[in-house]
């Protein structure tokens, strides 16, 4: 079976039966396409042809977790992201980034022209990708993987385009979404329904262009539940040195008040401090990391540093170090792509 065939995809979050079901701290083996549908091979390729809208960015799942109820907290561990390629492709598209007028932020200028990237790893080591620029002049990025989309079924039956991000989490740009990054999200239905695609080898902060430098994987992952937790709302990310939370929404500061305001409720919460203290803690130490400014909503990531969290602070359990150690172990369990 080709990579290319979007048979093996979906292009929606929610409304669909799962396709395999795993056991908590199952590790599991996807292949995940790039959001071109792995058809945008050539710099002459035409994006918007050969992945029309709405059937761009295709999403491998969803994955039902076993034990997992609705109201549960699902933690994701990205254990590992291998390249299923040697080249990732990136675009400028009319009417489309931020530098763009679109229907909704209309300007008199002319579109943009259309144009197409293919970078190549240019090292044994994969630790940068280059292109050639119109002038000849070689452009080299560093390598930094990631998942744009990571979702779970929303709530109350939605049904939300690939496209979109929100507290289910979704299409949320977010490049600290990598090997070794654990993303929380919030179960709306049992088994939770786990979607994963737009693999990303390298993407500056806000996806300024409307792309990353898109690329398909094999990506090992490891999944558990955590209980009920009455203030969890939006999506929560940890790594081994930082915890933070995403927030969706438009305009931009929308997006910072849901990732600040979430951190600050969560920081108290690890802690034992006031509100007050815990909103003094974050505003002298955050990070916000913008994700993208292209999308329907827009999404910010808003981070603390681990060690300010005091000695012994407890996260959620240790479920991130759990994660990570299951994910370790030396043999994935690896799934075929079923057709539907």
């Amino acid at each position: 079976m080709a990579d290319s065939d979007t048979d093996d995809f979906v292009f929606q979050i929610g409304g669909h039966t799962p396709r395999v079901t795993i056991a908590c701290r199952e590790r599991l083996t996807v292949f995940t396409e790039d959001c071109f549908s792995g058809k945008l091979t050539g710099v002459d390729g035409r994006p918007r042809e050969v992945a029309p809208f709405p059937r761009v960015n295709p999403l491998t799942g969803p994955i039902a977790i076993e034990g997992v109820a609705a109201g549960d907290i699902v933690a994701v561990h990205l254990a590992a992201l291998e390249p299923a390629r040697d080249w990732g492709v990136a675009t400028i598209s009319p009417d489309f980034g931020l530098l763009s007028g679109t229907r909704v932020t209309p300007n008199l200028q002319a579109p943009q022209e259309e144009r197409v990237w293919i970078w190549r790893f240019d090292d044994g080591e994969r630790r940068s990708l280059a292109t050639v620029a119109e002038n000849g002049t070689s452009l080299r990025v560093p390598y930094r993987p990631f998942h744009g989309t990571v979702g779970v079924a929303p709530a109350h039956g939605e049904v939300r385009l690939g496209l979109v991000p929100g507290d289910f989490g979704g299409n949320l740009d977010i490049p600290d979404l990598g090997p070794g990054a654990t993303l929380y999200l919030k179960a709306n239905v049992d088994g939770a329904h786990l979607y994963i695609g737009d693999g990303h080898y390298a993407q500056g902060d806000g996806e300024i262009a409307g792309t990353a430098i898109e690329g398909a994987f094999h990506t090992t992952l490891v999944c558990d539940r955590l209980p009920m937790e009455p203030n969890f709302d939006w999506p929560r990310l940890e790594t081994d040195g930082e915890i933070g939370v995403i927030g969706s929404a438009r305009p931009l500061e929308d997006a910072c008040r849901i990732a600040v305001a979430g951190l600050v409720r969560w920081v108290a919460g690890i802690t034992g401090l006031s509100l007050a203290d815990a909103h003094q803690l974050t505003s002298q130490s955050c990070r916000l990391r913008i994700g993208n400014l292209v999308n329907p909503s827009f999404s910010v990531l808003c981070a603390l540093d681990k060690s300010l969290l005091g000695a012994g602070a407890i996260i959620h359990g240790g479920m991130h170090m759990a994660l990570r150690k299951a994910g370790e172990s030396p043999s994935p369990v690896a799934r075929p792509r079923p057709r539907r």
